[in-house]
C-alpha cells in the first residue's frame, strides 16, 4: 500500500525548506554520528552512508551537513525517523525548534499534520509486515 496525496508531498516540500532554513543552526548543534547510528539501527541510511557520517568524526559540522543533504535527498519516512530518534535522545531540543518553535516563530506545516502521517505511515508498515508473514 502506498500513500499518494497531495498533502504528503506537500509536508515533503515544508520539511526539506525547513531544513534549508535552519541548516546552519542544526550543521552546528546536531550530533550527526550518534543521530545516524540510531537511524541506520532503523533502517533509514544505507551502510555506506553511515560509514560516511562516522568517518568524518574530527568535523562535526561537516557530519552533521552530510547527513542533513542524505536527509533532504530521501523520502518523507527517513525525515520521519531523523523526528524520532531526535525526540527520543538526548537532542530532543532540535526536535522541538524543528517541530514545535518552527524558523522565524512560524509553525510548518508538517508540524500540524505530521502525527496523521506518521499514522498513516505506521499503518503502511504494520501491512508490509504482515504481508511478509
Amino acid at each position: 500500500m502506498q500513500i499518494n496525496c497531495y498533502h504528503c508531498v506537500h509536508v515533503y516540500m515544508t520539511y526539506a525548506e525547513t531544513l534549508r532554513a535552519l541548516y546552519t543552526e542544526l550543521a552546528r548543534t546536531l550530533d550527526a554520528r550518534v543521530v545516524a547510528a540510531k537511524m541506520y539501527q532503523r533502517n533509514a541510511l544505507t551502510l555506506k552512508e553511515l560509514e560516511r557520517i562516522q568517518s568524518l568524526r574530527d568535523r562535526p559540522v561537516k557530519a552533521a551537513e552530510t547527513l542533513l543533504n542524505i536527509i533532504m535527498k530521501q523520502p518523507d519516512a527517513v525525515f520521519l525517523c531523523f523526528l524520532d530518534v531526535l525526540k527520543c535522545s538526548e537532542q530532543q531540543h532540535i526536535y522541538q525548534r524543528l517541530v514545535e518553535g518552527g524558523y522565524r516563530g512560524q509553525k510548518h506545516i508538517f508540524a500540524t499534520s505530521l502525527s496523521l502521517y506518521y499514522k498513516l505511515f505506521n499503518i503502511q508498515v504494520v501491512i508490509i509486515v504482515i504481508s511478509r508473514l
